[in-house]
């Protein structure tokens, strides 16, 4: 008993509970932080030494896994219409098809959420042939036989039920009984015979046109639905999940964004890049020069925008510089409290004031490297270094507002984003390099 009362008379638990403080000084813009995804391409936390080790051959294995699985091609490819068999090394050559980055995964205990930026050009073009081709069956080949088909029997028409003179109704000469039973035999035989016919111009028309025109059409309608099963949770992509489950035994999901501009990737371009490079006419500052005139840099006034303004205070942080909700809410309804107010007559929702706080969503500056054997056919160039950039990689609030920015795994910047793609040519190897830059 003594022990135990000496043990509770020199525990010391002095724990109190300390609220937060209000902050009596003005607000200014707070430290920018980017998604995580942006630095790390996994984000893994485990006890496993083992299961860290192995990731970097994981994630390999996924991105070849992934490139694999969007340049699937139907097997029986005679059954569509296609006469000669496309190879899956030329079919990874081509440009009109679905372009992936680099997955980006996320490791949680029960599941693993894969992001995926894709480009799927095939769709447009499939879809752009197949009206194109849908039209030419519309307009010129059905057009021409249905002016054919309806000159032909109103002819027939003519000839059956318009011979007045033989068929007028005079009551001393023909019977009403007759002269109805003699109409309703020729308009059986007119029905007959504009049957036939009509069976005799679809005859035509698909003997005609259907190995050039009706199977392309079926074979775009095909391989559009082929591209389109691939994004699919409920067709292809519950196979590709038990294909990944064999590597990651967990529940995967996928995060899969769809761009509309090619440059919005630095993966993407410079896959598109490497793939141009790989042919016998090479022309890299062509290619690289076509990139950067593809991209969209805002129009913005560049030296409003880089000279010091100073610090910037944040208004809605000021207004309420006490963080808890239920004190705010003793005065203010919930509703106008998450309807904020920079001014007193500008007055907008609190999605428009979350989207425009979000950073690095425009596009600043893009950059691109060529490096490698480039040149022509057995000579003995060394290796070639070709650089193309426009606009600027700079971040504009470190480097000229002065405001505090985050560095990623030592020098990296937060605004930019980095990709390299290697590739070989008959005489070499190369590499392409490319920066895109947020502001």
């Amino acid at each position: 008993m003594n022990n135990t009362k000496i043990f509770i008379n020199n525990l010391k638990n002095n724990s109190k509970t300390i609220g937060f403080k209000i902050k009596k000084d003005k607000i200014g813009n707070s430290k920018y932080l980017p998604s995580f995804s942006k630095e790390w391409i996994n984000t893994v936390y485990s006890f496993d030494k083992n299961i860290l080790s192995n990731i970097p051959t994981y994630t390999e294995n996924i991105n070849k896994i992934l490139k694999s699985y969007f340049n699937l091609f139907i097997k029986d490819y005679k059954g569509i219409g296609i006469r000669k068999f496309i190879l899956l090394k030329r079919r990874r050559n081509f440009l009109r098809r679905i372009f992936i980055s680099n997955a980006e995964i996320k490791h949680t205990n029960d599941k693993i959420i894969i992001t995926l930026y894709a480009l799927n050009r095939e769709k447009n073009i499939l879809k752009r042939k197949y009206e194109k081709m849908n039209d030419k069956i519309n307009k010129k080949l059905l057009k021409q036989f249905f002016f054919l088909y309806i000159s032909n029997v109103n002819k027939i028409h003519t000839f059956l039920m318009f011979l007045r003179e033989k068929y007028i109704f005079i009551p001393s000469v023909l019977n009403k009984k007759t002269y109805l039973k003699s109409k309703f035999e020729k308009l059986n035989k007119f029905q007959s015979l504009k049957h036939i016919y009509l069976k005799k111009i679809w005859s035509k028309i698909i003997y005609h046109y259907l190995n050039t025109h009706l199977m392309t059409l079926r074979k775009y309608n095909i391989l559009y639905s082929l591209n389109q099963f691939k994004f699919n949770k409920l067709s292809l992509l519950s196979v590709l999940s038990t294909i990944l489950k064999k590597i990651l035994p967990k529940k995967i999901e996928y995060n899969i964004i769809n761009l509309k501009y090619f440059t919005n990737s630095p993966d993407i371009f410079t896959n598109i890049i490497a793939l141009k490079l790989k042919r016998k006419k090479i022309r890299r500052l062509k290619e690289m020069s076509r990139v950067l005139n593809r991209t969209k840099l805002p129009r913005v006034n560049t030296i409003q925008e880089r000279t010091f303004v100073g610090k910037i205070f944040d208004s809605y942080k000021n207004k309420y510089k006490d963080l808890k909700i239920i004190s705010n809410l003793k005065n203010v309804n919930i509703n106008s409290l998450l309807t904020t107010a920079i001014n007193d007559n500008d007055k907008y929702d609190i999605s428009k004031n979350v989207y425009h706080a979000i950073k690095y969503k425009n596009i600043g500056g893009i950059r691109i490297e060529v490096k490698g054997r480039l040149t022509k056919r057995y000579r003995a160039d060394r290796s070639v270094y070709s650089l193309r950039l426009q606009g600027g990689l700079k971040n504009i609030d470190s480097s000229f507002q002065k405001m505090n920015t985050v560095l990623w795994r030592g020098n990296t910047q937060s605004n930019t984003a980095y990709s390299i793609s290697t590739s070989k040519r008959r005489i070499g190897a190369f590499a392409v390099k490319g920066w895109l830059g947020g502001k």
